[in-house]
């Protein structure tokens, strides 16, 4: 059964895959720049009459602030997108990819120096110590499950705006005390003539005749 996506989720989807598309190229460009870089003793410069002897090897001046400015933008574009799907989210993986691979160029060419000696580059060595340990790290928050599934399989935010107020406590108002009211029933002086009153209304007009006058005039007079 195939599953259609709304246009709005397929263009982060594709985004995401962009974004993860140029952060690989802008860490493979600075590991291979650094790699270019050590091949050739750690120190290299182009252009200039008080650079230091040592050219560049070709290209790796311009690869290393492209990889760098091209992983940012690119681990930008994953993070935007990423954000708002469900699925596994990498950014933080970035910083241990970006110094683990760094770390181990320091490691392999302090331990294999360049020119083929037989010594140990001490000071690279400890550069792949310091870089391992900083890109190890951040790995380490893996063995906590919540993190661990929030990275590798984190639910999608919901698109209904959350209410802050809506476990607020809501303040009960104060009943406004009301007036007393008066049950205090008529007193028969005023009862009786305003009813004897009605009475002989009704019978002036011929809505009772003389009997029911008559009768319903007792009536008042023996329950006032």
């Amino acid at each position: 059964m195939m599953v259609r996506m709304d246009t709005t989720t397929l263009r982060r989807v594709v985004l995401m895959f962009v974004g993860l598309v140029i952060v690989t190229t802008g860490l493979t460009l600075v590991f291979l720049s650094m790699r270019a870089v050590m091949d050739i003793g750690g120190a290299c410069a182009s252009g200039g009459p008080y650079v230091i002897a040592q050219e560049c090897p070709e290209g790796a001046a311009a690869m290393l602030p492209l990889g760098i400015i091209g992983g940012l933008i690119g681990l930008w574009i994953y993070a935007v997108s990423a954000s708002k799907l469900p699925g596994p989210r990498l950014t933080l993986l970035a910083w241990s990819a970006l110094f683990l691979s760094l770390g181990w160029n320091f490691w392999e060419y302090g331990l294999n120096p360049p020119d083929g000696s037989d010594g140990l580059v001490w000071g690279w060595i400890i550069c792949g110590v310091v870089f391992v340990a900083m890109g190890g790290f951040p790995l380490l928050g893996l063995f906590n499950r919540d993190i661990a599934r929030q990275m590798f399989w984190a639910d999608a935010p919901s698109e209904t705006p959350v209410d802050p107020y809506r476990d607020a406590a809501v303040p009960l108002r104060a009943a406004r005390p009301q007036p007393p009211t008066s049950e205090t029933p008529p007193t028969t002086d005023d009862s009786v003539p305003a009813a004897l009153e009605r009475l002989a209304e009704l019978h002036r007009s011929g809505a009772l005749t003389d009997e029911e006058f008559r009768a319903a005039k007792q009536r008042v007079l023996e329950d006032g």
